[in-house]
């Protein structure tokens, strides 16, 4: 895909294996994991133009920026910062500004998961409004909802 100029989106899937999944925990550990998989395996060093969406705002990682910069070093924390997310964080404007600060405000990208999360008709009114009553500036909602996304797929990735 880093050689398409397309970008890969990681989202989480329930491990039947597993007795303690959960819609509310069991997916972001996950998510998590794969992308320290992802980062510790090396594969943005091996392929530098590679573009990964991260769904659910990066996971656990925003939460735990410090914990990896102190235990896995600066290079790796750096690593982590090249995923792109999207907000679909089921309403939380404190959490999508620290996915902001951590991965910087064109790495975030609008996503709503729907029609899941929130019954009948998905989230996506619930994190419009996170949006939009969170502290981040009107530019930086403007490339939210629409420029990084136009950036990440039509003119970055064009061709």
């Amino acid at each position: 895909m880093a050689g398409l100029g397309k970008p890969i989106w990681l989202h989480p899937v329930f491990d039947e294996r597993k007795s303690d999944n959960n819609l509310t925990f069991s997916w972001e550990y996950e998510q998590t994991i794969a992308m320290n998989n992802i980062v510790n395996n090396g594969y943005f060093e091996k392929y530098p133009n590679l573009k990964i969406i991260v769904h659910h705002a990066g996971a656990m990682v925003p939460y735990f920026a410090q914990r990896i910069y102190y235990i896995q070093g600066k290079h790796n924390y750096e690593d982590f910062k090249r995923f792109y997310v999207d907000t679909a964080l089921l309403g939380n404007p404190k959490a999508l500004e620290m996915a902001v600060e951590f991965f910087g405000e064109r790495h975030v990208l609008f996503g709503t998961d729907t029609p899941l999360g929130v019954k009948p008709d998905g989230p996506t009114q619930i994190i419009k409004q996170a949006i939009q009553t969170s502290s981040l500036t009107k530019q930086q909602k403007r490339k939210i909802f629409v420029e990084n996304w136009q950036d990440l797929i039509i003119n970055k990735l064009k061709g």
